[in-house]
């Protein structure tokens, strides 16, 4: 009885220690890049709202309220903040055309700049699990962090995105280059809540087609 009690107090360590190296954050969302030519998500929704930026002025919004498309009546409100709106004449967006939305620059490295957040609610009665983006000129330092009452969730970089490609070859990779930088659109899926995106950079992050919504089905794309 003694040596089976033993035992079961080994297994119990051992499994606590499995579970100190499980990766939380792989646990609490699945990303995927969509294929090289997609501008949007592939998966499926329940609702699912897009934020184009194309009815903004280029200039910086300290706060703008999107419902995402959908109208005053749809089920979708997000409050970004330190929102920088550019046109594609001054850098890039989708398809290089229309507005796109830039995260504001560093100043210098001893004096930055407030991160753009955006905080969401839904009047559904299915919560918000989906979050996607597509993303433009990946640069060092970029970065998505997630999070559900002020409380970090998920956080993905350019390093975890060219990891990715990297992982099905060159010539993988190379589909999404654009002058030497990646381009894509990506799919974050959450079995986890999540009330707020905050988006960090270095120097100056470039997004567009911010997508918000209940996935039902996941899209395609590499993990």
């Amino acid at each position: 009885m003694a040596s089976q009690r033993i035992c079961l107090f080994a297994f119990l360590a051992a499994v606590e220690i499995l579970i100190g190296l499980v990766n939380v954050d792989a646990l609490n969302a699945t990303v995927l890049i969509e294929p090289a030519w997609r501008r949007e998500s592939s998966a499926k929704f329940g609702y699912v709202g897009i934020e184009r930026f194309d009815s903004l002025a280029a200039q910086r919004h300290p706060r703008y309220v999107s419902r995402f498309g959908l109208g005053s009546s749809g089920p979708i409100t997000g409050t970004y903040s330190n929102l920088v709106i550019e046109s594609v004449s001054h850098y890039e967006g989708v398809d290089r055309c229309g507005m796109y939305a830039t995260i504001p620059h560093i100043r210098s490295s001893s004096t930055p700049l407030a991160p753009c957040t955006l905080r969401l609610r839904s009047t559904s009665s299915t919560l918000i699990n989906f979050f996607g983006f597509y993303w433009t000129v990946m640069k060092p330092h970029d970065a998505v962090t997630f999070y559900n009452n002020g409380v970090e969730v998920f956080k993905f970089t350019e390093r975890n995105a060219t990891n990715i490609l990297q992982d099905y070859g060159t010539e993988e990779l190379e589909k999404y280059l654009i002058e030497g930088k990646v381009w894509c659109f990506i799919s974050f899926y959450f079995n986890i809540r999540f009330d707020r995106v905050k988006f960090e950079q270095h120097s100056r992050m470039e997004t567009d087609n911010h997508m918000v919504g209940h996935f039902t089905h996941r899209g395609e794309g590499f993990s």
